[in-house]
């Protein structure tokens, strides 16, 4: 009995070790970060593990917020994530209610040309003459209207809709309400968890994207936040922290990490709250239409 009891008990306990190694695999990386940038100068240039910083000091993230473009990267990472969520929900949210309804005409050749497009892409160069010719370089709106349509985001918009049943629809219209009273007064408030769902993956897209920077805007003023940061990570421009005025500037390897840090915030404060609309919209994503 001793003996089927204790054996009941390896599995669970093998299970928790190895899940610990794991969580100690992959929050390792971020604690070395973390160490580094507040490490001084002599620390931060030693090689190895750095689990917590031996000669504590801030001048690296003092270096870093005083540097312009870091504030005007902020700037314009935030209005992209404000004005593209916006956009990304209205664009799905009026192309996504037309196909869901049954009799809307051509509604399978429609749905066809967005597979499509999941599948098939001009290319980086085509992509670029047509920010050109639509005036969009050097832009904010560069930012936001390219990706203001996703085909996937539609496509399960589209299986939501198709989730709600046409009998209130139908009772809807019966009592004289029209497209747009419908769709604002009954599809949309039954469609919040789907609408939050594509909103944050929207959000992070926003947060995370410097590719169309890179391609379209050499402007420094309009770089986004990953652009800026990107720059001192790979392209090691660390020029403006080794000017002639600043006798002991903070070692490279602390610019760097204090950057990551700087850059990885509104992501470390907002996912905690939003990690279960995640969970929800996989689950939406799965919806059969």
């Amino acid at each position: 009995m001793i003996s089927s009891k204790w054996q009941d008990r390896i599995g669970p306990i093998f299970i928790y070790v190895a899940l610990s190694a794991l969580a100690l695999v992959v929050v390792y990386p971020f604690i070395h970060v973390i160490a580094v940038s507040f490490s001084g100068r002599g620390e931060a240039l030693r090689s190895g593990f750095h689990f917590y910083p031996r000669d504590f000091e801030w001048q690296a993230y003092k270096e870093l917020l005083d540097y312009p473009f870091i504030w005007s990267g902020y700037g314009n990472t935030l209005f992209r994530m404000a004005v593209g969520t916006f956009l990304t929900l209205i664009v799905t949210i009026c192309a996504a209610y037309p196909l869901s309804r049954p009799d809307f005409p051509m509604k399978r050749v429609l749905v066809l040309l967005l597979l499509f497009t999941m599948i098939f892409d001009g290319g980086i160069v085509p992509n670029y003459l047509l920010m050109k010719e639509l005036h969009l370089l050097n832009s904010l709106w560069v930012y936001v209207l390219p990706s203001a349509a996703s085909a996937f985001q539609v496509l399960v918009m589209l299986s939501f809709f198709r989730s709600i049943p046409d009998a209130l629809i139908e009772a809807a219209k019966i009592d004289g309400a029209r497209d747009m009273r419908i769709l604002f007064r009954i599809v949309l408030p039954l469609s919040a968890p789907v609408m939050v769902t594509i909103g944050l993956w929207s959000l992070v897209h926003h947060i995370n994207a410097f590719m169309d920077n890179l391609l379209y805007v050499t402007d420094q003023t309009k770089f986004v936040l990953q652009q800026v940061v990107r720059q001192i990570l790979i392209e090691n421009k660390l020029d403006p922290f080794t000017t002639a005025t600043n006798l002991t500037p903070p070692a490279p390897e602390s610019l760097k990490m204090a950057s990551v840090i700087v850059c990885s915030l509104p992501v470390l404060v907002l996912y905690p709250f939003l990690l279960k609309y995640f969970e929800k919209g996989t689950m939406i994503g799965s919806v059969k239409g």
